[in-house]
């Protein structure tokens, strides 16, 4: 349970017919419904992790691994989906990381 002041991020609010929570709603790169605080604090939350030299580290690490990794011909299908799925993720947090340095949900 949390108070008035603190947020929870790891949780969406699903829309109702309400159109109050519907306006108080910002859609996140992950494409998920929040309030702009949850949204804040997930970037933020983002931003602190990668800012110092390790998470730097750790982030050209998954950009090898998924942005800058090229798949050969003749694979399954399955294969390129899956590496898409982690294109999509890495693209999550790298928004994540520029919207907490740029202090905006």
């Amino acid at each position: 349970m949390t108070d008035e002041n603190e947020v929870e991020i790891g949780k969406s609010r699903r829309p109702n017919k309400d159109t109050k929570q519907k306006k108080d709603q910002y859609i996140g790169p992950d494409g998920v419904g929040r309030l702009p605080a949850a949204e804040r604090k997930l970037n933020e939350v983002f931003a602190i992790t990668f800012r110092d030299q390790c998470g730097k580290d750790a982030l050209d690490y998954l950009k090898s691994i998924t942005t800058n990794r090229v798949l050969p011909p003749g694979l399954p299908p399955e294969s390129y989906v899956y590496q898409e799925g982690a294109r999509w993720l890495m693209g999550v947090i790298s928004t994540r990381i520029k919207d907490g340095e740029d202090k905006k949900p």
